[in-house]
């Protein structure tokens, strides 16, 4: 069970990522900037959990709380390569 989700999880991440890089209307640089960009926000979000204390699990005051937002940003690292893939293949 524990792999399916790693599976899943990494799937939700690494599809947005490699249609940006597969996209042939940008330069190459840009389409590895952005797919970098996509790839790392769910790391970058992750981290901040891991790096605040009340968010790892370390709560003094108020821990349901601190595990209801810890759920929320944990949920929006798995959506935000998505967000990201809309937002830069939006048309300006």
């Amino acid at each position: 069970m524990r792999v399916l989700l790693i599976l899943i999880a990494f799937g939700m991440i690494a599809a947005p990522a490699l249609l940006m890089l597969a996209r042939e209307d940008l330069p190459r640089g840009r389409r590895i900037v952005r797919t970098l960009a996509i790839f790392l926000a769910p790391a970058v979000a992750l981290g901040f959990i891991h790096g605040v204390p009340a968010l790892d699990g370390r709560a003094l005051n108020n821990p349901n709380a601190w595990t209801m937002l810890r759920l929320v940003l944990t949920a929006l690292a798995l959506i935000l390569p998505w967000c990201l893939y809309v937002w830069f293949t939006a048309r300006r």
